[in-house]
């Protein structure tokens, strides 16, 4: 005689594949979130990289040692929620090797970053703050950059293939960063040999939909074909003190949704698992 299952442990069936789908984010190469205190050359927290964050030559980034972070949703304040941000308004730089590398003969590489700009009594704010993150083909920051994407003077820009922080050739969108507002930075890098980097500001409003899928139409697009594998990133800030800049929530993936799982909602796991245990106590307190 067949038995009915109760309906606690239908619904449970029925989420193992969300509770899958949330826990082996398998496409996920590296993610940082900055929770530190000082700065960050040392610091050998995230997920995905060999080992700790370095400096570049130039004074490492600090953290903003306010219990405040950026979150996709921002507007206008900071977010009092015991985590922190990295911040710069003058020039400063770190890179870090990433534990599995991206061949980019075979796979998309996806970054995402959360930034925001801001103006001081003595900092210009989005008009004047340089910032640029580097992907290289050697471990530290060596070899071949063959992905670079910032913004300088409130214009973003993304090159193939080339360092600096505002490349000519179809690759930049003037005006498209402006103060006290929080955005995604994303960018787009395909290899091979129909190979281009793509790269957008998405405004941080808060809502899922933002994220479901990438930009249908990237405000930068440049081609550049490439079949190195990067093994490391660098992120540099430039200025004197002209310009200021945070930076959070650091995701590097070979698919979209993986570069940007809860920047948003609630990852899929930690959701089902609220309302599993919510089931489960109305089920009990029934007997």
């Amino acid at each position: 005689m067949k038995t009915q299952a109760s309906p606690f442990i239908l619904l449970f069936r029925a989420a193992i594949p969300v509770l899958m789908a949330g826990s082996l984010n398998a496409a996920l190469i590296a993610s940082e979130d900055f929770n530190y205190a000082g700065s960050i050359s040392g610091q050998n927290g995230g997920t995905g990289w060999s080992g700790a964050w370095a400096d570049t030559g130039v004074a490492d980034l600090s953290t903003s040692g306010t219990g405040q972070s950026l979150y996709f949703g921002q507007s206008p304040a900071l977010t009092s929620d015991g985590s922190t941000h990295v911040w710069s308004d003058t020039s400063k730089g770190n890179e870090r090797d990433f534990t599995s590398s991206i061949p980019l003969e075979t796979q998309t590489l996806y970054f995402t970053a959360l930034v925001r700009a801001y103006a001081g009594s003595t900092t210009g704010g989005a008009s004047e703050a340089d910032l640029r993150f580097g992907f290289f083909s050697g471990a530290g920051a060596t070899g071949n950059m063959r992905a670079n994407v910032g913004i300088s003077n409130g214009t973003l820009f993304a090159s193939p293939d080339a360092d600096g922080y505002i490349e000519g050739g179809g690759g930049t969108a003037a005006g498209a960063f402006v103060d006290d507002t929080t955005y995604l930075l994303a960018m787009k890098r395909v290899g091979g040999a129909s190979g281009a980097i793509f790269a957008s500001l998405i405004e941080a409003d808060g809502n899922s939909a933002t994220l479901a899928a990438e930009p249908v139409s990237w405000q930068v697009t440049q081609s550049g074909a490439s079949g190195v594998t990067l093994q490391s990133l660098r992120f540099l800030t430039n200025g004197d003190g002209d310009g200021g800049i945070r930076i959070d929530e650091l995701r590097i993936a070979t698919d979209w949704d993986s570069a940007v799982n809860g920047l948003a909602v609630p990852e899929p796991s930690s959701t089902a698992l609220i309302g599993l245990g919510g089931l489960a106590l109305i089920l009990r307190r029934r007997r």
